[in-house]
């Protein structure tokens, strides 16, 4: 039976072990990161690989682990005369650029390297503080230009380029804020003020852009309607109201649909031809051309068949070129 005195020795030399040691001391950047750990001032990571570079690569994981979980990393190390600087774009739930650490120390030994980088809080609770500011700076700016616009075509481009920003940044920034906060920075920064007034300035004029379908050819591309109404819902195109215009509708924001019907040549060592139905949908804001969705079916005309008969065996099956 153990002593009291040694019970107590095993007990602070468990908690050294377990509580004491960050990183398993297996050489002298291992041993470096885990003092550097005690550290208050900054973050540290270390890494292990079978090459220089994979060492580099895992020791800014593990860097940016220590600052937010769930994260995967590519790393490009540039190194000049005086220093080494490790630039690294990290993904988690949101994206994030590591600018200003520090690769502090290499090791390498048989068959294995290692990498012990550093960054200082303060300059990455700051820079994280100047990224948002930023943004959220767009995001005021992105609103006044939805309530200042005038033109019809004008207010349609705004909401545009608001839904793109907001569906490239919104998640990004809630948790850059929520981790800013963390670190106690950025209590001057409110996401309330910015992203969420211009979400509501998107929502309050949300039929601005939406588009009005215009069929050009209405003998043949009236059959595809449904189909054309499918494939631009499935591309996230907006149709005003859901239905098809009158050719002479003169509004701004219009897609021009044209289909047309080619007979193909004959398959060979047989009589079938191979019959196809190509649907244009251009895309107009004002006199601007915005983007083009081309639509196609094919069938198989045989000796009986006529080309109407090709037309109507599309219907229903016209897809995405």
């Amino acid at each position: 039976m153990l002593s009291k005195v040694t019970e107590r020795v095993f007990m602070f030399f468990c908690f050294v072990v377990f509580h004491g040691q960050l990183y398993s001391q297996t050489d002298a950047c291992s041993s470096l990161a885990d003092l550097q750990t005690k550290n208050n001032n900054s973050f540290v990571g270390y890494g292990s690989g079978q090459t220089q570079f994979e060492a580099d690569q895992n020791a800014q994981i593990d860097l940016a682990r220590q600052i937010r979980q769930k994260v995967t990393a590519t790393a490009t190390v540039e190194e000049n005369n005086f220093n080494s600087n490790l630039s690294s774009n990290t993904k988690s739930v949101v994206q994030e650029i590591l600018i200003g650490a520090k690769i502090l120390k290499r090791c390498s030994g048989e068959n294995k390297f290692s990498t012990v980088v550093t960054l200082d809080k303060d300059f990455f609770i700051n820079s994280l503080a100047q990224k948002l500011t930023i943004t959220f700076n767009k995001a005021n700016s992105l609103k006044k230009s939805i309530e200042n616009a005038k033109a019809e075509e004008v207010l349609a481009n705004a909401i545009e380029t608001a839904k793109d920003f907001i569906n490239n940044y919104q998640q990004s920034c809630e948790s850059d804020l929520e981790l800013c906060k963390i670190y106690k920075g950025c209590s001057n920064i409110t996401f309330d003020n910015s992203f969420r007034d211009l979400i509501n300035a998107v929502a309050k004029n949300a039929e601005k852009d939406q588009y009005v379908l215009i069929i050009e050819d209405q003998v043949l591309t009236n059959e595809f309607q449904e189909d054309l109404l499918r494939l631009l819902e499935e591309d996230n195109v907006k149709i005003m109201n859901s239905k098809v215009a009158e050719k002479g509708n003169n509004t701004s924001r219009k897609i021009l649909a044209n289909c047309k019907f080619k007979a193909g040549l004959k398959i060979p060592g047989t009589e079938d031809k191979i019959a196809e139905i190509r649907c244009l949908a251009d895309a107009y804001s004002g006199k601007q051309k915005k983007f083009q969705k081309i639509y196609s079916c094919k069938a198989i005309m045989d000796t009986q068949m006529t080309s109407q008969d090709a037309i109507s065996s599309c219907v229903g099956r016209l897809q995405k070129d």
